[in-house]
């Protein structure tokens, strides 16, 4: 749905401008850390945690064991010493445990030991030479399966908070480099991981089945990029930070500040949070993997559940002010989207424009940017495009800003300007790549050609969608849902377990049901939906039902044609016409119809909005290439010149490439076979560097050959052979091209090199062509062996006789007469026997008459 409103005068005077669509590349972005303070040189205590009633008490764990690792090696498997604590009964769907309720920030610290120091650099890595070996760009953390951590960083350090306390093997876990520095804390209840940073680098962490690697290089073979995240989604109790196996919920103080710190830790690799927040009572940390969140009032709490970690206040929903609770800066700072009723939110869209058009020049563009957001968030996607245009014609460098060209690029696309959305696609800083990429999705789904790859982004940040502003969400969730149906892999299409009950969600569920191999439930949803009141849902419904039934054999693909053609005018004021007619467009190409086909076709690049290249070109590479072979075996020379012409006139369109210059290939046969070798020539021409095959580029050059030949350019002809021989052709093609080599000779007036070219061919052309050259030097007696050999391979025994085999008949009579050869006369005479010859039958039967003698053979001048 989008939204407009009516503005102030002052509005109107500041959107009078025209349209501009800059492009300039993004800045780096860099976000500070909420605490970011100095990082103590031993970290404070956090408060305990009691430990669940249901909770075994574990055995005391064995003495640590040093093992000593060279440099550079990771370890591989669990420590001896590694006994897992459990501090609270696993929150999973079959076993629910209730969060401990003193397990929070208001609990009171314990005294807890000391960190244990790690052990100098000789006991955790091997002597000699190995200790000038680079740093180890990653350590395996050995972990159980179902054991919760969290990662963030602490002012100066990098934190892991695991979920149970017991002493680590630091010599196991402790590489070199950065990783020299780590340390273990062993809490009552949880056990803390710390790497001091020496400069701004990131930490990856990833799951394996040995536990979690930590580097600071990206995980080989895993597209971090793609990796999940916790979007956060209100409830009726609190705030969700879903999470697919949750761990334990924790309470500690931050190592570096004293902060109190709730930690939702996580047993599967299910992301972080982004970027930080700030709410009522508490502040959420950017994370790389768990929630981690900074209360500071007593009424938050957070608990754990089969979900995931819910933050709440004193049990009930936490009030936002206003503040979005989404995943990433992108939503909140560069999209400026607000968590209001629409009343506010139009509220707020006043305030703004007001504001800016009262604003002093020094804080003009602040204010028209604010004023752009709220229209975004609004869902007058139009207005925000506009205030921003105008913003940007007075202060031009701003667009300069990633924030700025993020918004510019989303503001069109949703206005329907799908190019002048192309920043979407990137590239954007490195810390907020992550955030855009459910954008970049949104971009790719409008305009098409990767959908498989849009419905995989959209799907990974469904959720976060599903939490924007109503006005924004409900314009862009319908789709992005249909797209995850259509396109969505296995994994993807879990993202729609949870949708509206309105129609258009339906329809999605309908292309899941398709997708997933229920074509019988997905049939019943599509022909449900097709008298549904939502005009453009009935009309896809009914679009599915009629391909569907085409599929299975219920129609044919006439009566397919017919049903998508009563549904035209439907789809033309849902904005579909063109996809309606590419639809029937294939439903002619079942039915042979290929003038048809393209005709439908051409009316779909003719409707608003145009067909996306993606639908049209593989619908059209199949409708011309079926129109040129059968114009390759066309005799009738008017169907021949309106086939040719279809493909004249469409050609052109096609993108280059094998299957182009295939289609060109038949389309120069067929002008070499109308008679215009100058056309054929060019068709030859433009298809030779688009194809990859020597056999194909062979055939190729033939055509070229032939043409030149026919323009009277023989060397031209040897040329095209040239350029494309290769010694790697088969016999029939290298035999092909020899004969066109003789003939080439031939033209040239070279006889002898044409005879030699063609000694031992038992081709009927080539055959055919001895023989007119010994026809032409009189020289019968090879001429007649020549034919002979032609009438062997070319009229059978018995049947009607053909004009052209009669023809030949008559031209062997006609040789071995001038030879004086009555043998094969006799034979020609009996092959023929006596069937029915037309004009040629009487001066065949003169030239093989015996007058009672067999050996008399009737002379030339007898005939004249």
């Amino acid at each position: 749905m989008r939204r407009y409103i009516a503005l102030p005068v002052t509005v109107i005077m500041l959107l009078s401008c025209s349209a501009i669509t800059p492009v300039m590349a993004a800045d780096a972005h860099v976000h500070s850390q909420p605490h970011g303070k100095k990082h103590h040189s031993k970290p404070a205590r956090p408060p305990e945690q009691k430990q669940a009633a249901s909770a075994p008490v574990p055995p005391a764990p064995n003495p640590p064991q040093n093992t000593n690792l060279p440099a550079g090696m990771l370890p591989t498997g669990l420590p001896a010493s590694w006994q897992a604590t459990v501090l609270d009964t696993l929150v999973t769907p079959q076993q629910p445990t209730a969060a401990n309720p003193k397990a929070t920030a208001s609990t009171p610290t314990p005294q807890v030991p000391a960190s244990m120091p790690a052990p100098p650099p000789a006991a955790s890595v091997a002597t000699g030479p190995d200790q000038s070996a680079p740093s180890t760009d990653r350590i395996l953390i050995p972990l159980p399966p179902g054991m919760g951590i969290a990662g963030f960083k602490s002012g100066n350090n990098f934190v892991i908070v695991v979920d149970n306390a017991q002493p680590m093997d630091t010599s196991a876990l402790r590489g070199d480099g950065i990783f020299s520095t780590l340390t273990v804390t062993t809490l009552p209840d949880a056990t803390l991981i710390q790497v001091a940073l020496p400069d701004n680098r990131r930490l990856y962490l990833s799951q394996q089945a040995e536990g979690w690697v930590l580097g600071d290089q990206l995980p080989p073979g895993i597209d971090y990029g793609d990796r999940r995240v916790i979007n956060p989604r209100p409830v009726s109790d609190g705030i969700l930070y879903p999470m697919r196996h949750p761990g334990r919920v924790l309470a500690i103080k931050d190592p570096a500040s004293g902060v109190p710190l709730l930690v939702g830790t996580s047993a599967t690799d299910d992301g972080g949070i982004l970027s930080p927040r700030t709410g009522d009572g508490y502040d959420v940390w950017p994370t790389t993997e768990g929630v981690i969140i900074a209360a500071r009032s007593p009424d938050v709490s957070m608990r754990a559940t089969p979900e995931g970690a819910l933050l709440s206040n004193s049990g009930q929903a936490l009030s936002d002010s206003g503040t979005a609770v989404y995943a990433s800066d992108v939503d909140l700072k560069w999209l400026g989207l607000r968590n209001l009723t629409d009343v506010d939110l139009e509220k707020r869209f006043h305030k703004t424009i007001i504001a800016a058009a009262d604003s002093e020049p020094a804080k003009r563009f602040a204010r028209r940017l604010e004023a752009a957001q709220a229209a975004f968030s609004l869902g007058s996607f139009v207005e925000s495009r506009g205030i921003l245009t105008v913003a940007l014609e007075d202060d031009p460098e701003e667009i300069s800003r990633p924030d700025v060209q993020f918004l510019l690029a989303a503001s069109e696309l949703l206005s329907g300007n799908a190019d002048g959305a192309s920043l979407l696609k990137g590239p954007w800083p490195e810390g907020q790549q992550r955030a855009t990429q459910v954008w970049r999705g949104l971009y790719l789904a409008a305009t098409g050609g990767h959908d498989a790859e849009a419905a995989h982004l959209l799907a990974r940040d469904f959720t976060r969608l599903k939490n924007y502003p109503r006005p924004v969400s409900e314009t862009i969730l319908p789709n992005v849902a249909e797209e995850i149906g259509r396109y969505g892999s296995e994994e993807d299409l879990t993202a729609l377990n949870e949708m509206p009950s309105s129609s258009p969600y339906q329809l999605a569920a309908a292309f899941r049901q398709l997708r997933m191999g229920k074509r019988a439930l997905a049939h019943a949803a599509f022909q449900k939906l097709s008298t549904d009141k939502n005009p453009l849902v009935a009309e896809k419904a009914l679009e599915q039902v009629t391909a569907l039934d085409l599929a299975d054999g219920s129609i044919t693909p006439a009566a397919a044609a017919d049903a998508l053609d009563s549904i035209i005018p439907d789809a033309r004021l849902a904005g579909r016409e063109a996809t309606v007619r590419l639809l029937q467009a294939d439903a002619y190409l079942g039915m042979g119809k290929w003038s048809d086909a393209l005709a439908a076709i051409d009316r779909a690049q003719t409707a608003y909005p145009a067909p996306l290249g993606s639908m049209t070109t593989p619908l059209l590479f199949q409708t011309l290439a079926k129109i040129a072979s059968a114009g390759a075996k066309e005799t009738d020379k008017d169907n021949l010149l309106h086939d040719a012409a279809m493909l004249r006139s469409h050609v052109p369109q096609l993108p280059p490439g094998t299957q182009k210059a295939e289609i060109l290939l038949a389309y120069g046969k067929m002008l070499l076979s109308l008679g215009l070798p100058d056309e054929s020539a060019q068709a030859f021409s433009d298809a030779i560097p688009m194809l990859d095959s020597p056999n194909l580029r062979a055939l190729a050059g033939e055509g070229l050959a032939n043409a030149d030949l026919q323009r009277g350019q023989p060397q031209d002809a040897t040329d095209a052979l040239d350029r494309t021989d290769d010694p790697t052709l088969p016999d029939d093609i290298k035999g092909d091209r020899r004969r066109l080599q003789a003939q080439i000779a031939l033209t040239s007036g070279n006889p002898a090199a044409t005879l030699s070219l063609l000694k031992g061919d038992a081709n009927v052309a080539s055959l055919d062509m001895s023989a007119r050259i010994y026809e032409g030097q009189n020289q019968w007696d090879a001429a007649t062996d020549e034919v002979r050999k032609m009438v062997e391979a070319e009229i059978p025994t018995k049947g009607t006789l053909t004009k052209a085999q009669q023809a030949l008949a008559l031209r062997l009579a006609s040789d071995a007469t001038q030879a004086g050869d009555s043998a094969t006369l006799d034979w020609i005479a009996n092959r023929i026997g006596n069937r029915q010859m037309d004009d040629s039958g009487p001066v065949f039967n003169l030239l093989t008459r015996h007058d009672g003698d067999p050996m008399k053979v009737t002379s030339n001048s007898e005939l004249q």
